[in-house]
């Protein structure tokens, strides 16, 4: 199958790729760095946005699309929000806990 027969496919790698960079830059900076770096702040809600956008094609799949339907509205929010009223506490905790847990999720559809 193609890649245009197959969007999870795509999906999936590139959340993979999404998911090591919001890894890497949770480990150059720490709490203090977030709430204080806007450009560092900025590039995390980017990547956040960026891996709702593509939740959005696994949210389409048979079963239990949840955790993909939180990312959605997570990117909903991220984009749409006015800054000062984004949770930056929900952003800094799926930046430092939640990318495992989706690493698990992607690992078991099928490619």
């Amino acid at each position: 199958m193609t890649g245009a027969a197959r969007p999870e496919r795509g999906a999936v790698l590139e959340l993979r790729e999404l998911l090591d960079e919001i890894d890497a830059l949770a480990s150059e900076g720490d709490r203090t760095r977030y709430d204080t770096d806007r450009r560092y702040r900025w590039v995390i809600h980017r990547l956040w946005i960026a891996v709702g956008n593509e939740a959005a094609v696994l949210e389409r799949l048979p079963g239990d699309t949840s955790a993909w339907r939180a990312l959605r509205l997570l990117r909903n929010d991220l984009s749409h929000v006015r800054l000062p009223d984004i949770d930056e506490d929900a952003v800094w905790r799926m930046t430092n806990i939640r990318t495992a847990s989706l690493r698990i999720l992607l690992d078991a559809i099928p490619l």
